[in-house]
C-alpha cells in the first residue's frame, strides 16, 4: 500500500532549506519534484511555521483618547479661528485648505 504524501511536511522541509523562498518560488521548486500544491496551502504553511506571535501591551486599531495636546493648542486654536472667520464660514475655509490636501 502506497504511504499517503504529507504536503504541508513538503512544503515545511523546502522552506526550511529556503528561508527566503517566495511561495510562488516553492509551489515551483515542488512542482519540479512533482508535486503539486497550492500557493494558500504554503501561505498557510509559512505561517504555521513562523515563531509564535509575540502580544504587546498596545491594542493595534484606535488611538487612545486621553492623548496630549500639544503645548501650543490654544495658540493654534485662535490661528484657525482668526482664519475661518476670515474664510467667512466654517465650509469655505475648509474648501480653501482642500487645495493643500492634493
Amino acid at each position: 500500500m502506497k504511504k499517503k504524501l504529507n504536503k504541508s511536511e513538503l512544503i515545511r522541509g523546502m522552506i526550511a532549506k529556503n528561508p527566503t523562498a517566495r511561495a510562488g518560488e516553492i509551489v515551483a521548486l515542488l512542482k519540479s519534484d512533482g508535486v503539486t500544491v497550492s500557493k494558500p496551502l504554503v501561505y498557510q504553511a509559512m505561517r504555521k511555521n513562523d515563531s509564535p506571535k509575540k502580544t504587546t501591551a498596545v491594542k493595534l486599531g484606535r488611538k487612545a483618547a486621553t492623548q496630549a495636546l500639544p503645548s501650543n493648542a490654544n495658540e493654534i486654536f485662535e490661528s484657525m479661528q482668526t482664519f475661518v472667520n476670515a474664510a467667512g464660514s466654517l465650509d469655505k475655509a475648509i474648501e480653501i485648505l482642500s487645495v493643500f490636501k492634493k
